[in-house]
């Protein structure tokens, strides 16, 4: 690779993830999320630094994996379901404001 492959395949990677829709499948240990999202973007070349945000109601969402989310470093933000879009909308414009290609949104 060069040019501009090596930039992004080195550039900061943000995950958006809506848990109420893509929810962490029973039997799955939650402490293993991160490391497994991460492990993805290096089989595919990505070596650049994750950073993860979970939206979801708290309400809605079991403790326990909510602090295991949270132990690993994954952002958990609290939303009700019916802003969940609007909020990581906003969000997502606003990271990319700050964080300018060859940074890698998903």
């Amino acid at each position: 690779m060069s040019g501009k492959n090596d930039a992004a395949m080195t550039a900061k990677i943000h995950v958006w993830w809506d848990m109420k829709d893509c929810s962490v499948p029973e039997g799955i240990d939650a402490l293993r999320v991160r490391p497994s999202i991460e492990g993805g973007f290096k089989e595919q070349g990505y070596s650049g630094p994750v950073s993860i945000a979970a939206y979801g109601d708290h309400k809605q969402t079991p403790e326990h994996l909510l602090r295991a989310l949270s132990s690993t470093g994954v952002a958990v933000v609290h939303i009700r379901s019916e802003s969940t879009c609007a909020v990581m909308y906003l969000d997502m414009v606003k990271w990319r404001e700050d964080n300018p290609p060859p940074a890698t949104m998903i």
